[in-house]
């Protein structure tokens, strides 16, 4: 088998996608458009899922990797995900009252809001103020989970869930409580469990391939569960129906075995020692006012792979053109202090990201 793989979107998530493909020997070629007929398509970003394209290819003969139009609710509406976890015993913070008084709370917008529609009030004047931000869109209120985060990523293929070993991100754009949410500023593969959270851990992951099975789930792709560990369990804080991003770069750098042959075979994944890591490299001003237009220069380094995000390139040169500009990854036994020297190199006039994350 030799494929013609197309991968749909235009972010770092889908350049290191396209990286770990064209690695493969089931892949013949990695193409940048139907006209060239593909083989095979993996959808990238949420918005084509929730559209429902990877059903459209399936429908006209093309094998696709991406969730149906039906359980893509599980993101597209964040009520619909909260009915999917009752129906099927999974934990998850409690709804409250739009005017309940005590804090802190969980302001969330119920739709796509690419990471930034989610806010953590103190009091009052924060939640009215964040609560017109993203009016008129619809919202609700959650209770507040103080613990460790997880992400996890699954890839649902023909009937059975096959799970990537956990990662973690960091969401903020700096380290203070009150920064705000971006679409993730560094992420990192594997995470060290507790025993018992592990053990946690695996029942809800069997709990969520139940689920997905019981309510007919039939496509092939992927589901990452957003998880806290608060009153010594995992509770979902959110479902994404993509690989994360950054979390899916910095699993693909620890990721041994043949990416490709996964999603076509079923193969269990198998690591590299050492940890994945992923640091995402900003234009100062994101996530609401990005500076765009700098011209960028990335220094050669055989360790560590730049991803571009937020970049155009015109006559040879490549300036920055949206919020997270450049992804940077490497695979370490201590990986951090890499990819922050190496961020330092970059040439970038108004670049930012943050000098305090590493592995905890």
């Amino acid at each position: 088998m030799s494929l013609k793989v197309l991968v749909i979107g235009g972010g770092a998530r889908e350049e290191a996608i396209r990286a770990a493909v064209s690695k493969s020997p089931l892949c013949a070629k990695v193409v940048f458009s139907d006209a060239e007929n593909p083989d095979l398509v993996i959808l990238g970003p949420e918005q084509p899922i929730c559209d429902g394209l990877a059903d459209f290819y399936r429908s006209n003969g093309i094998d696709c990797i991406g969730v149906s139009k039906k359980f893509s609710q599980l993101e597209s509406s964040k009520l619909t995900a909260k009915m999917f976890m009752a129906n099927n015993g999974i934990k998850c913070a409690k709804l409250l009252p739009v005017e309940y008084p005590e804090f802190p709370q969980v302001v969330k917008m119920d739709g796509l809001c690419k990471g930034k529609g989610v806010k953590v009030v103190y009091n009052q004047k924060e939640k009215d103020l964040f609560t017109r931000k993203i009016s008129p869109n619809r919202y609700f209120i959650e209770e507040y989970l103080e613990g460790e985060e997880l992400s996890v990523m699954s890839y649902f293929y023909n009937g059975r869930l096959i799970n990537f070993k956990p990662a973690r991100d960091f969401k903020r754009l700096s380290a203070e409580k009150d920064s705000p949410n971006t679409g993730g500023m560094g992420a990192y593969c594997p995470v060290t469990l507790s025993k018992i959270q592990q053990e946690k851990l695996n029942i809800y992951l069997k709990k969520l391939e139940t689920a997905l099975i019981k309510e007919g789930a039939d496509f092939n792709g992927f589901i990452y569960s957003g998880l806290i560990w608060a009153r010594d369990d995992w509770y979902v804080l959110e479902y994404n129906v993509r690989l994360g991003d950054p979390e899916c770069q910095a699993i693909l750098a620890n990721l041994k075995n043949d990416f490709l042959d996964i999603l076509l075979n079923g193969t269990e994944p198998e690591y590299k020692s050492g940890t994945g890591a992923c640091l995402t490299v900003a234009a100062e001003g994101y996530p609401d006012k990005p500076v765009k237009g700098d011209e960028i220069i990335i220094p050669e380094n055989d360790a560590v792979i730049a991803y571009k995000s937020g970049v155009r390139e015109e006559n040879g040169k490549l300036f920055s053109n949206g919020g997270r500009v450049l992804s940077l990854c490497v695979n370490a036994e201590n990986p951090f202090p890499v990819l922050k020297e190496y961020a330092e190199k970059i040439v970038m006039a108004h670049k930012y990201y943050r000098k305090d994350i590493d592995i905890n």
